[in-house]
């Protein structure tokens, strides 16, 4: 195999390693909005609506943008948006462990467990590099 071909397929690896990634934070939360909109409001940012909209709109986003990733024509976009996403989320969990918040992150299943905000950070962060990755390589390839 050709060193284009192994990036290539490197490429379609990492990717759908991020679509899985989102697919699986993405349903949990959609079968049940109630027990997202209780983790989203144990980090103490918003409160109310804020909590209802997010708990409501965020699973569907995490849903289409990873999704997305598969899609040529908005792949850049859902890279884009999946990075701001990750940015956000890091900076949810340094927050919470910072305050000392011993709360369920709400990222994958909505069970009332203690969050380990090291391996959540970390993670995070290696989705982070992957969606970097990812778009790079198709910014680099539609230039």
């Amino acid at each position: 195999m050709d060193k284009m071909k192994c990036t290539s397929c490197i490429v379609l690896l990492v990717r759908l390693v991020l679509v899985a990634a989102f697919f699986l934070a993405a349903l949990p939360k959609i079968q049940d909005p109630v027990a997202f909109a209780i983790s989203v409001e144990s980090y103490r940012i918003l409160t109310g609506q804020a909590v209802l909209w997010v708990a409501l709109v965020l699973p569907w986003l995490e849903l289409i943008i990873g999704l997305g990733l598969m899609i040529p024509k908005i792949r850049r976009t859902s890279s884009l948006l999946i990075i701001l996403l990750l940015f956000i989320f890091i900076g949810l969990h340094a927050s919470a462990w910072i305050r000392g918040l011993d709360i369920s992150c709400g990222c994958y299943a909505t069970e009332s467990v203690s969050s380990n905000y090291f391996l959540l950070i970390s993670r995070n962060c290696a989705l982070l590099i992957a969606a970097v990755f990812v778009l790079a390589r198709d910014w680099r390839n539609h230039a």
